[in-house]
């Protein structure tokens, strides 16, 4: 493999959702990177059970197959991970930790692939089902293919730990499923070098450009026609079929409640009632409740979401009294606001106004 950097034509991309979006409440991610930082911490001597707690979470609903979270409560565990841990590098830790089995049926379909090319199509194709807290798309490039992330949400202060853990994930996997020997062809990120740059270039063993237009994963084509030793038509077959209906599912799931969130946002301060709701779904208010409870959440929780996102950016953005955000956001008072806001943040309104601007806002 060469040294060089390959002459690569790379041009900006726009970042998704370049605004505060209500939607980051909505809880459709698999837990699968706040386990995988669990166990790294736990592994280091740190309990995060605190940290889940803090959002809504535990242990024990990280490893149920039907727990999603939400984008804020996985930037909640991962903020506090890295100041109770105190590693600035904590998400290329958090990568190298994972093997092929972590991805569950997408890891499987890895596995089972003709190509690593094939491998890396469908990891992209299928990665919202693996947990992801970024979106991938592939591209060709002169000599090979790269995998461009994109942040979900707007400029997070977590984009280079999700960086870090995505990248550092997927040359894991391959090495786990294809050999240890793998390196990519380059590493692109648009972040300045961190003072723990040097980590870079030791665990990924290629050219790593830091300030770069995006960030992008380039692999070199002998590598991307490399045969994987576990390729299986038949295996595979089966993965893309129960992977195509999970997909099919999440989306129905994550139609439902992103749906009912923005409802929710557009008639604050009235919060329509779950009757109204269900109707306008043409279903009943049981059929409604049971289609949440299996997206792992309630319409109470979502009502929850919704203020909470709505405080935050009234106290962080605007100067408005609090009897005033307390009607906005349909409390009956500053005295249900404030407990309210100690409930969601873990601080006061005179506190979060002190704080700087939240991760997502832009």
């Amino acid at each position: 493999m060469t040294s060089k950097v390959p002459r690569i034509a790379l041009r900006p991309q726009p970042s998704a959702g370049q605004h505060a979006d209500p939607r980051f409440g909505s809880a459709t991610i698999t837990p699968h990177l706040l386990r995988y930082l669990t166990l790294v911490a736990a592994e280091r001597g740190h309990d995060l059970g605190p940290a889940l707690q803090r959002a809504g979470l535990s242990v024990a609903a990280l490893n149920s197959v039907e727990q999603r979270v939400s984008y804020r409560q996985g930037s909640r565990v991962i903020s506090d991970a890295l100041r109770e841990l105190g590693d600035p590098a904590l998400g290329l830790a958090v990568g190298r930790r994972q093997r092929v089995t972590a991805w569950g049926l997408v890891g499987l379909g890895l596995l089972a692939s003709p190509t690593l090319y094939d491998a890396l199509r469908l990891g992209v194709r299928y990665h919202g089902i693996t947990g992801s807290m970024l979106d991938y798309r592939m591209e060709p490039v002169p000599g090979g293919a790269a995998i461009l992330a994109t942040a979900r949400y707007a400029g997070s202060e977590l984009q280079t730990f999700l960086l870090e853990e995505s990248f550092s994930s997927i040359v894991a996997l391959i090495r786990d499923a294809l050999h240890e020997d793998f390196a990519p062809h380059a590493v692109f990120v648009r972040h300045a070098r961190p003072p723990y740059g040097d980590e870079y270039a030791r665990y990924f063993r290629c050219p790593v450009v830091f300030g770069a237009p995006d960030d992008r994963l380039v692999f070199a084509a002998p590598w991307l026609e490399h045969a994987l030793p576990g390729a299986d038509a038949y295996t595979l077959a089966q993965v893309l079929e129960l992977l195509g209906s999970a997909r099919t599912l999440g989306r129905e799931r994550q139609d439902l409640v992103e749906g009912l969130e923005v409802s929710i946002a557009r008639r604050l301060p009235q919060v329509p009632p779950l009757t109204q709701q269900a109707r306008a779904r043409g279903m009943s208010e049981r059929t409604l409740r049971r289609r949440l409870a299996e997206c792992g959440t309630t319409y109470e929780a979502l009502v929850d979401y919704v203020r909470l996102v709505r405080a935050e950016e009234l106290l962080t953005t605007r100067d408005l009294p609090l009897h005033a955000i307390a009607a906005l956001l349909g409390f009956s008072d500053a005295r249900t606001l404030r407990r309210a806001v100690t409930r969601w943040f873990g601080k006061s309104p005179s506190e979060m106004r002190r704080s700087e601007p939240p991760p997502h806002a832009s």
